[in-house]
């Protein structure tokens, strides 16, 4: 019978080391879930950190995007109402023709009205060709003096203004002729 007891006891005696064994393996199992846990929190806060700062960059990107397109906006409204000043008002049009930015050659009418005080209707044009870098004058009515003069001076300083509004007196002095 001692035996038994001896038996029995020992059976609790292992089955209580059993059990504390098992709740040891359990607890040192939720102590490294929870040290996983709390790195992942940690890894999380700093990719929540990167992501608040990325979102304010984009902010601000988008922001500046806005103004700059108001910004372009305002400037395309304002060179649109100066066109319809300079067509109206002094009878001055420029037309593209062929070529644009990208292209080698691109082709330019300027065309001027209210130039002859009796005819104000009567058309004066030219059409200027930029191939390369290098402006030529493919066409103008009616002819004038001194456009080879002006073409080396236009290429020299690429002040295209300038250019124009001394063919546009050169056609007002063969109009008051």
């Amino acid at each position: 019978m001692e035996n038994e007891l001896v038996i029995g006891t020992n059976k609790h005696v292992l089955d209580a080391k059993c059990n504390l064994v098992r709740f040891v393996q359990q607890t040192l199992n939720q102590y490294l879930w929870l040290q996983q846990l709390r790195k992942d929190i940690e890894i999380l806060k700093q990719q929540q950190k990167v992501v608040a700062l990325k979102l304010k960059e984009t902010s601000k990107s988008v922001d500046q995007a806005k103004r700059a397109a108001t910004t372009l906006e305002k400037k395309k409204v304002l060179r649109a109402k100066l066109y319809d000043l300079y067509k109206y008002n002094l009878g001055f049009e420029i037309k593209p023709l062929r070529g644009g930015l990208n292209e080698e050659q691109s082709e330019i009418m300027f065309s001027f009205h209210h130039i002859n005080k009796s005819k104000p209707e009567e058309e004066y044009n030219f059409i200027l060709v930029l191939n390369g870098e290098k402006y030529n004058v493919k066409l103008c009515t009616p002819q004038i003096k001194g456009i080879p003069e002006l073409l080396v001076e236009l290429n020299e300083t690429n002040d295209l203004s300038a250019f124009v509004i001394q063919v546009r007196r050169n056609f007002c002095a063969i109009a008051n002729t």
